[in-house]
């Protein structure tokens, strides 16, 4: 089911040009992007979620990088 909406996403992105904007997702970036506020948030908040669920399938011995 998580891999649903990342498609979705990513496709999204694709469309829109944007895909791989953000950048290298590091804690001290997204923290930094939230304070920024305005599309850099959503962009961390999304880079965030991505990482959470790439975690928690790792997690339950899922597809490894």
């Amino acid at each position: 089911m998580a891999e649903k909406w990342i498609q979705a996403a990513t496709e999204k992105m694709r469309k829109k040009g944007t895909l791989g904007s953000f950048g290298k997702a590091t804690p001290k970036k997204i923290a930094a992007a939230k304070r920024k506020g305005g599309k850099a948030e959503k962009k961390a908040i999304f880079a965030q979620n991505v990482k959470r669920a790439a975690k928690h399938r790792r997690k339950r011995g899922g597809k490894k990088r």
